[in-house]
């Protein structure tokens, strides 16, 4: 039932997102019973295209969003050090292998991966919450924002979260993670962002993470 419910509700939703101009799109799953979760880390997906300090601001970003929701959410600096230990740097944290590793070292549920990029002069965020013992797929998001004119163009596009999670098998499955959300794409390695870039992220961040529902 579980698959039948989100691949119903995310085809929904890329229409929704076709005729919307001003968010980002997220969606949690109704089946999942967020008592489940007791706490929650939110990881990197390291994509290259910013400097890590600059990725990591809006990773505190999306953590804020859950934590003003009522989530426990795993300190930072605890999960690098995890990370760091079980030598995970430019390794596939959704595969179940170090899904189960990461989460049992963090003594957490679930953990939301983020990706944060640009695909021409857009920046594009997606995340991904999974469950770490199942792999099941709790929440799923992703927005776009250009990143030199405000943000009166931000939009929802789901149409790589549905890709992600039709090819890697995650809509109530117990996959290896498979494709990450929205196709993150472009830019060179190491950009850093101006104020106003970092603000405009931190606006499709907010959008992204609308649907997070509160605990």
């Amino acid at each position: 039932m579980r698959t039948t419910h989100l691949a119903v509700l995310l085809p929904l939703a890329l229409f929704a997102a076709a005729c919307a101009s001003t968010q980002g799109e997220s969606y949690f799953s109704k089946s999942y019973d967020i008592a489940r979760v007791q706490h929650i880390a939110i990881v990197d997906g390291n994509n290259p295209t910013f400097k890590p300090e600059t990725r990591q601001i809006l990773l505190d970003s999306v953590q804020f969003e859950f934590f003003k929701r009522g989530w426990s959410v795993i300190e930072r600096a605890n999960i690098q050090k995890a990370v760091d230990e079980l030598k995970f740097q430019n390794a596939d944290l959704t595969s179940p292998d170090n899904r189960r590793k990461l989460g049992s070292v963090l003594n957490v549920e679930a953990l939301a991966v983020i990706n944060i990029g640009t695909q021409d002069d857009l920046i594009v965020v997606s995340a991904k919450m999974l469950d770490v013992e199942s792999g099941e797929l709790i929440w799923m998001g992703t927005g776009q924002g250009e990143l030199n004119r405000g943000m009166s163009t931000v939009a929802g596009s789901v149409a790589g979260a549905v890709a992600g999670a039709v090819i890697g098998n995650q809509i109530g499955g117990h996959g290896s993670g498979g494709a990450v959300i929205g196709g993150v794409l472009g830019g060179a390695s190491g950009n850093l962002m101006t104020p106003s870039q970092l603000e405009n992220a931190r606006e499709v961040v907010t959008a992204v993470c609308e649907s997070i529902p509160q605990r």
